[in-house]
């Protein structure tokens, strides 16, 4: 009996064993398609998650933005009903709106048509701080830029003051928003005002640094602040040639401007003009030399051919600097030596010898200034001789 169950227990182990091993072969032979199947339902289910999730987010980003909408314009309906409240109301109900952001911008344009010049002020300076803190977040100011470029039209001083620094503030540089602003700064040019008009060219020329950089069209700044150096306050002029110098608008315009600028009747004007005029022309030598040998050559004002042959003989004293020949503008500093007057001839002898002119004319030129009748000349030309024999 116990050897019957023995050998049913045997038949039964090696049954069990044999379907383990069937299984195992079945499942072994599976394994791999359903391990597929897996990965394949997996990714399909992370694929379909991530669509769901992208749906879920572009719905909230259209639920926002209809939503600002709404708010934007519900809260720009309340601003006529303001219209017979005091102004401490107005001006609690301006900081409401600053602080809602965005979406008080179109309540705060209307804003910008009180009676009260402090409430626009304070609603410039709120579209200002809403502007700005859409820019350091990423987002677009062309919204606050707009309205603040509406408040250009202003009629009060400190209005339009404190707009201008709001705009320097924002920075608007996106085509929509210069299409506005640009037109509006230089409309805002012809304020009574020297310091409003100041400001303006402060706040073209930091929009037209900011294009530079970024590779793109100065053309509209540039004229603008070409036309403030014929501006009747000194501290404009000189203002509207640093900003050319800033955005580096090395254009035929520009030169011209510059060269014109040396006989403006402020020193100020002028010596600002010569370092912009030096700052520049390095990579426009060509450009610029025959413009200044021309001017040198028909300028009846003593002083700016002085000016003149400063800037030929820094520009000479680059190009020599940098390893090219200074030939360019050794032949007007060659006129200049004889020119009549005194200051304008050692001025011309100095710079051949800052520059070390090397060609046998500058030496010919030099060594006949040593018999010239002003001792000032004389000493000018021995001492640029000394300079160039050192070269050599």
């Amino acid at each position: 009996m116990i050897q019957k169950r023995f050998i049913r227990n045997a038949n039964t182990k090696r049954w069990f064993w044999g379907m383990v091993t069937v299984v195992g072969v079945l499942l072994g032979l599976g394994i791999g398609q359903v391990v597929q199947f897996q990965e394949v339902m997996a990714e399909s289910q992370e694929d379909s998650f991530s669509q769901l999730t992208a749906d879920l987010n572009a719905l909230k980003a259209e639920h926002e933005r209809i939503q600002a909408k709404w708010q934007s314009e519900l809260l720009a309906q309340v601003v006529p009903t303001l219209v017979d409240e005091p102004r401490d109301v107005k001006r609690q109900f301006v900081d409401f709106l600053e602080e809602l952001g965005s979406p008080g911008t179109s309540a705060l344009i209307a804003m910008l048509q009180d009676p009260a010049a402090r409430v626009r002020e304070k609603a410039v300076e709120a579209l200002g701080k809403i502007g700005e803190q859409e820019r350091k977040a990423g987002r677009s100011p062309d919204a606050a830029a707009i309205g603040l470029a509406m408040a250009l039209e202003d009629s009060s001083e400190r209005v339009l003051r404190q707009t201008l620094q709001e705009l320097d503030d924002v920075r608007p540089t996106s085509t929509e928003s210069l299409g506005v602003v640009v037109p509006a700064l230089i409309a805002a040019r012809k304020t009574d005002s020297s310091s409003v008009r100041d400001d303006v060219i402060d706040v073209l020329g930091l929009i037209g640094e900011m294009l530079a950089e970024d590779g793109k069209n100065t053309d509209t700044i540039r004229d603008a602040l070409i036309m403030s150096i014929d501006d009747k306050s000194t501290k404009v002029r000189t203002n509207a040639i640093s900003e050319l110098s800033d955005i580096r608008a090395t254009s035929t315009e520009t030169f011209t401007a510059l060269v014109g600028a040396l006989s403006d009747s402020s020193k100020s004007v002028r010596a600002r003009a010569e370092d912009a005029l030096i700052e520049l022309c390095e990579d426009a030598a060509a450009t610029v030399a025959p413009m200044l040998a021309d001017t040198l050559a028909n300028n009846p004002s003593t002083v700016t051919r002085g000016h003149i042959v400063d800037v030929l003989g820094a520009i000479g004293e680059e190009l020599v600097d940098d390893g090219n020949s200074g030939e360019i503008v050794v032949k007007p500093l060659l006129i200049a030596l004889g020119d009549s007057a005194e200051d304008v001839r050692r001025n011309a002898a100095d710079e051949l010898g800052e520059m070390r002119a090397t060609s046998p004319d500058v030496r010919a030129a030099l060594t006949h200034a040593l018999n010239d009748s002003s001792k000032a000349v004389r000493n000018a030309a021995k001492k640029a001789i000394r300079r160039i024999e050192a070269v050599k």
